[in-house]
């Protein structure tokens, strides 16, 4: 068996991204209001999803250190949040937004960008465990215009 995120759009499976044991994965997008980028880094624990860490260009409408929830650093032009620990349940649904706020999931291996092709559609990110026989037919989700 081996760590995957399955990728859905309105129930129908769109692809599969693989993961290692451990490895993260990170949904980035351009914050709607000051139009700068945030990167949520997330990790699977026991078939759960857990934010580790974000990264923000400034602080904006919602974003932040959340006073308990780990430890903020600047890193260059970045404001990181590391050691969150917020366990966020056994799925992540992704509201994705127009083209200018640039939806994407990035694994170490493979990049989708979701704003181009399924703006304004719930995306869901849940982890799996793909049996060694089928990892050849799990592909990298596509969406499709």
């Amino acid at each position: 068996m081996w760590p995957a995120l399955r990728l859905s759009d309105g129930g129908d499976t769109m692809g599969h991204l693989r993961l290692a044991g451990g490895e993260p994965f990170t949904v980035s997008y351009v914050h709607s209001i000051d139009g700068l980028p945030i990167e949520e880094n997330l990790l699977v624990r026991d078939g759960r999803l857990v934010v580790d860490s974000t990264r923000v260009r400034q602080f904006g409408a919602g974003m932040g250190h959340i006073p308990g929830e780990g430890t903020g650093r600047a890193d260059g032009e970045w404001w990181v949040v590391e050691g969150m620990e917020r366990d966020i349940g056994t799925e992540l649904t992704i509201r994705v937004g127009a083209p200018a706020v640039d939806h994407r999931i990035r694994t170490p291996g493979a990049e989708v960008r979701l704003s181009p092709c399924l703006a304004a559609h719930p995306v869901r990110v849940e982890p799996v465990l793909l049996p060694t026989l089928l990892l050849p037919l799990a592909t990298v989700p596509e969406p499709e215009c």
